[in-house]
């Protein structure tokens, strides 16, 4: 599971999805949407992915 949080001071939106590829399409659909980014630089991207994306640990127990 992985969680963004945004890094933005006037934005306190957050939210999980089970993989990084699928937490990347939903960050692409928020900063175009809420920031006016359609394009995110690659900069952009890296930036967002060292900053405000982190891995959730899974809570399931195995055996």
């Amino acid at each position: 599971m992985y969680e963004f949080r945004c890094g933005s001071p006037v934005c306190r939106t957050s939210f999980t999805a089970p993989d990084e590829d699928a937490l990347m399409i939903e960050v692409a659909r928020h900063v175009a949407a809420r920031h006016r980014i359609p394009k995110p630089t690659k900069s952009l991207v890296q930036f967002l992915k060292d900053n405000t994306i982190r891995e959730i640990p899974s809570t399931a127990k195995t055996g």
